[in-house]
């Protein structure tokens, strides 16, 4: 297929080019285009391929951030957990941690030190017993009172042998706190839904949102951006996408852990500029976060759908949540690092850490590492000693909070997005577009804090929605034995947008002699479809890590992939001869990045 010429986007309305398409970009995105502006999102990669899959799936007000003094920050991350949680209900759900306390007194004199920044002595402090009870019920206290929602239960404090509490060693720890968060299992589905929701409305009012992924950028003397599709590594790519040109009024680089590398590329004017990364003169602190992912029943049981939110005798945070295809996820190691944060992997250090962290805390379950089903790494893009003021301290002192950044050199008006997390995306795109547009002197016209995304379900229709997907499923070519589980399963990843799902598959007709189900995943073919027509996937990567989520799959098989090929040999998205070489390419990947091995038979 021949691609189409290049085109340059004629607009009245401001233009925004947002770099970077992870939660923050999509974020940002979404609220320009709500503001009336025309939006070009980009990615030289895919939606949510960088930092925003490597995080710890968590959406909470961030409960050690009180022992930093950054009682702000809390209170801004529970106001958000608090509307996440009504925007997307289906994919963000609240979930109760137990804190499994050694003494009643400790630790308070190191979280007052840590307050007032001295964190050398709060480290002098600091022992390997943990803060005590009563630290940690001062800290969930505040917890309570910024929450200012009164539907969120409060903190509770429990002998740790109390019945309907995680099996923690009672011995090691005779108490227990209890609070609520809520979790995010899959934050690449919250991203897609947030471009989604972009889409749609950018459609019906007449402006122009464009979602740019696996491309190349250039910028030119006058001011021209034009991006060219990528070549193809991993994947075989082969769909034709057009090429694209615009001059921007703002630039948004919301690159994550590669705002230095980013910056530099829009100064030389290519996306493609690589440069060694100074951690005193960037803008970014990158630190290496390493979670593992584990299958054991006993765990699994000991945890009784709680998470479990503990101190390694580091001092360390070290979360055990309840996962994905009744596994357990956990996290995470913080260490320095320099360099492409796109070649960070998970060490066994780390994982003898975070595996000796766990047997600590549940001694009874004999974990070992024939436990791990897989793991996974990134780099968090902390805000670096040029920007902090400050002398690079531990990396668990680093503010995770974001700032927004203008580089008053460039010669079109650019702003960068640093440090930041999950569960503040929605309030950082809109401090960012009243910022931007107010030094730029565009009106802002909408907030988005009541707007609910697309695939939105109250529990009160969960049951109506579970029917229609039933029918529709059934009606697509789903197998009878299978509807049951395929309805729930979609319902569950897609809340009020799942009969759309098997809807699309019988209009396309591109799609009509492919089999109903995956592989032996269970998964419907519609699925697949359907994130090639409606939600930007190009690639094999796109499908298994970012769309269908089966990179959890404890049982990815050879046959799950070769039919994910065969779907996207059908929809044009590879080309026929690149099947066996685009499976092989996919498994060598998925082993070195994630340790993840695919089941043969």
């Amino acid at each position: 297929m021949e691609r189409s010429p290049q085109k340059e986007i004629q607009v009245s309305r401001p233009t925004v080019v947002v770099l970077g398409a992870g939660i923050n970009g999509a974020a940002l995105a979404r609220q320009f285009v709500l503001n009336e502006a025309d939006v070009i999102l980009a990615d030289t990669r895919d939606i949510a391929a960088g930092t925003t899959a490597w995080s710890t799936r968590l959406i909470h007000g961030g409960l050690r951030y009180l022992e930093y003094g950054e009682f702000d920050l809390v209170r801004e991350s529970l106001a958000e957990r608090n509307k996440l949680v009504t925007m997307a209900p289906h994919l963000v759900k609240p979930l109760r941690f137990a804190v499994p306390l050694r003494r009643r007194l400790g630790g308070m004199l190191a979280a007052a030190a840590r307050i007032v920044g001295c964190e050398a002595v709060a480290q002098w402090l600091t022992t390997n017993r943990g803060r005590g009870s009563w630290a940690v019920g001062i800290g969930l206290t505040l917890y309570d009172l910024f929450s200012r929602d009164a539907s969120w239960p409060v903190h509770a404090m429990k002998r740790s042998s109390s019945p309907g509490l995680p099996q923690v060693d009672a011995q090691q720890f005779p108490w227990i706190a209890t609070y609520f968060d809520a979790q995010c299992i899959f934050p690449e589905r919250l991203t897609v839904e947030l471009l989604v929701d972009a889409e749609a409305h950018a459609a019906q009012h007449g402006q122009r949102f464009h979602l740019v992924t696996h491309h190349n950028w250039s910028l030119d003397s006058d001011g021209q951006f034009v991006w060219t599709p990528k070549p193809a590594k991993r994947s075989g790519l082969q769909k034709s996408v057009e090429s694209l040109s615009v001059r921007p009024d703002v630039i948004i680089n919301a690159t994550g852990a590669w705002v230095d590398q980013t910056l530099a590329g829009l100064c030389c004017g290519d996306s493609s500029v690589d440069r060694g990364h100074d951690i005193e003169q960037g803008l970014i602190r990158g630190t290496k976060g390493s979670h593992i992912v584990l299958k054991d029943e006993t765990l699994r049981d000991a945890l009784g759908g709680d998470g479990v939110y503990a101190e390694a005798p580091d001092g360390r945070p070290i979360f055990l949540l309840p996962f994905a295809e009744e596994q357990v996820l956990v996290g995470t190691t913080d260490i320095s690092v320099q360099g492409d944060p796109g070649l960070a992997r998970t060490d066994q250090s780390e994982v003898d850490y975070l595996i000796k962290a766990v047997s600590r805390i549940v001694p009874q379950c004999q974990l070992s590492e024939k436990n791990i089903v897989q793991h996974y790494c990134g780099v968090r893009p902390l805000p670096g000693p040029r920007v902090t003021g400050r002398a690079a301290g531990t990396p668990g002192s680093v503010t995770r909070r974001h700032l927004l950044l203008r580089d008053e050199d460039a010669t079109i008006p650019t702003w960068s997005v640093v440090g930041g997390k999950l569960t503040t995306c929605r309030s950082l795109a809109e401090e960012s577009v009243k910022k931007v547009f107010a030094e730029l002197g565009f009106p802002v016209v909408a907030k988005n804090s009541q707007r609910v995304l697309p695939g939105c379900l109250l529990e009160e229709d969960c049951e109506a929605c579970r029917n229609k997907t039933r029918k529709a499923a059934a009606q697509s070519g789903v197998p009878e034995e299978s509807v049951e589980s395929v309805s729930q399963w979609a319902v569950d990843l897609y809340g009020r947008r799942a009969p759309d799902v098997f809807e699309n598959m019988m209009q396309c007709s591109q799609a009509a002699m492919l089999p109903p189900l995956i592989g032996d995943s269970g998964l419907p073919t519609a699925a697949a479809v359907f994130a090639i027509e409606k939600e930007w996937a190009l690639s094999l990567s796109d499908l298994i890590e970012r769309r269908l989520m089966l990179i959890f799959h404890p049982r990815l098989s050879l046959a799950t992939l070769h039919d994910l090929v065969e779907i996207l040999v059908v929809m044009g998205c590879l080309q026929s001869a690149d099947r066996e070489p685009a499976v092989l390419s996919e498994v060598k990947y998925l082993q070195d990045l994630y340790g993840k091995k695919i089941v043969t038979q």
